[in-house]
């Protein structure tokens, strides 16, 4: 079979509870794929990710129910099932595996043991994966990282008049449905710190949070907060900041693409290893084991950037070269090469 006649079927999550990472990496990923095979799209979860997926020239499906993936697998019969979220049910999973190769863009996957082959966007792996007793092959550094269209780079002359604003802007993005409301736990943070300072809090598709919750939690504070409903736009306005504060997802190797400096806040300590060569390499901030513990030294840590901002630009200067724009076209071909060489083995 030609590389043109592949058949691809992707599978993601996308809600207000599960975020729309998942389904944005797809997206980027499945557009490269369509220019050479037959590409299909089904996004299990919620009406946010329509806006996601309009305009991008893909044949996609949004539906609540597991089950119904399951029906356009069968019919669509793909050659090659690509997942990306963080369950799925294991026996639906074993009637993919068993009738397409199998393909994960999410490191952190319930099927992750079983499938074909893994992409991973940093070298460094989940302590877990040594325990796994089937070795799908796996591609894990930085060229993978599969960064959004819309992702602008920040020149370093534009960088350096960002850092020289009296008033230090500085960005929250906790992603786009931020089921925890993460934001408003960081504004009740922010307005403690004792410099002045321009807040741009960007609230995604999905946020279904209260809006005056979030404008009553500031109110008669010093800085200034910018609420923004923000989706493609969000780079206009980030190209405009010193420094994002974020949830350690698909964004901070975005923020690193553009030479935004960013402090990270994560769930766990166990998913330190998304984001640990990034911090390594200078080009990022970690701010704690939990998300508790890190909006508690938030506070120090953006004082001090701001008292300090050479910190702020060598960090940027460090985010040079580090991830370029191609993760989704390496993803694509490494995928078709799958394919191609399991034909070979026939």
């Amino acid at each position: 079979m030609n590389a043109d006649r592949i058949k691809v079927l992707f599978i993601s999550r996308g809600s207000n509870k599960d975020g729309l990472g998942h389904v944005i990496r797809s997206r980027q990923v499945a557009k490269v794929m369509s220019e050479g095979c037959k590409v299909k799209v089904v996004v299990i979860g919620d009406e946010t990710s329509e806006s996601l997926l309009l305009n991008h020239d893909l044949d996609y499906t949004i539906t609540p129910y597991e089950q119904h993936a399951m029906f356009h697998f069968k019919h669509f019969q793909p050659e090659i099932v690509v997942f990306d979220l963080v369950t799925f049910d294991q026996s639906n999973f074993e009637t993919i595996r068993l009738n397409s190769k199998t393909v994960c863009l999410s490191p952190i996957f319930s099927g992750l043991a079983k499938v074909d082959m893994v992409f991973h966007r940093t070298h460094v792996r989940a302590k877990h994966w040594t325990t796994m007793t089937h070795h799908p092959v796996m591609k894990c550094g930085l060229e993978y990282a599969v960064i959004s269209d819309h992702c602008l780079k920040i020149p370093e002359a534009v960088y350096k008049q960002n850092l020289d604003h009296d008033i230090l802007a500085v960005a929250i993005s906790m992603g786009g449905a931020d089921a925890g409301n993460k934001t408003l736990a960081l504004l009740n943070k922010m307005k403690e710190i004792p410099d002045r300072l321009l807040f741009w809090v960007l609230l995604g598709e999905g946020y279904a949070h209260s809006y005056q919750s979030l404008v009553d939690s500031v109110r008669g504070s010093r800085h200034e907060f910018i609420l923004a409903k923000t989706n493609d736009s969000m780079w206009r306005i980030l190209n405009t900041c010193a420094l994002v504060i974020l949830a350690g997802g698909t964004t901070t190797y975005e923020a690193v693409c553009a030479g935004l400096p960013s402090v990270n806040t994560l769930e766990t300590e166990e998913h330190f290893f998304l984001i640990e060569e990034l911090v390594e390499k200078g080009a990022c901030a970690y701010a704690g084991y939990t998300f508790e513990e890190s909006t508690s030294a938030l506070r120090g840590i953006i004082t001090r950037l701001n008292r300090n901002r050479d910190e702020l630009l060598r960090m940027h200067l460090n985010t040079k070269g580090l991830i370029d724009t191609y993760g989704a076209q390496r993803i694509a071909s490494e995928i078709t090469r799958l394919y191609s060489e399991a034909e070979i083995e026939k």
